[in-house]
């Protein structure tokens, strides 16, 4: 999974910022069924669900910077980092990964409020087809 996550030898800088972000979690539902729930961050103003993991690799030249880590019920999880995309100027998706977590496969957030719009999935980006995206 090294590989995957560092694709071609451009490793990606995983350093936290001087001020990183603290993502707390919370719970997302989607308004068409209450029932159909999801694990949610915030950035810039934007709430952001899962979308998809990882197609092929993800290099230094698809992430962009690092912003901070995820807290989820209080908890600091500050091997796990948020990042931007490189090339997705209006920030439709941020990326979480794991830097502690050989096993582990980067995960995609996508804002919720791109719902039913016609946006660039990156080709290094599996979408999961979940319900809020149909």
């Amino acid at each position: 999974m090294i590989v995957a996550v560092t694709g071609c030898g451009s490793k990606i800088d995983y350093g936290l910022p001087d001020n990183p972000i603290e993502f707390n979690t919370s719970t997302f539902a989607n308004p068409s069924n209450e029932a159909d729930e999801y694990s949610a961050i915030d950035y810039e103003g934007r709430k952001y669900i899962p979308f998809g993991t990882l197609k092929g690799s993800l290099g230094s030249a698809d992430a962009g910077e690092c912003l901070g880590y995820l807290v989820q019920e209080g908890q600091k999880l500050e091997e796990v980092r948020l990042f931007t995309l490189a090339d997705d100027r209006e920030v439709n998706y941020l990326v979480e990964i794991d830097t502690e977590g050989e096993m582990s496969q980067p995960s995609f957030y996508r804002a919720v409020d791109t719902v039913g719009k016609e946006i660039d999935v990156p080709p290094f980006i599996d979408s999961l087809d979940y319900a809020y995206w149909r």
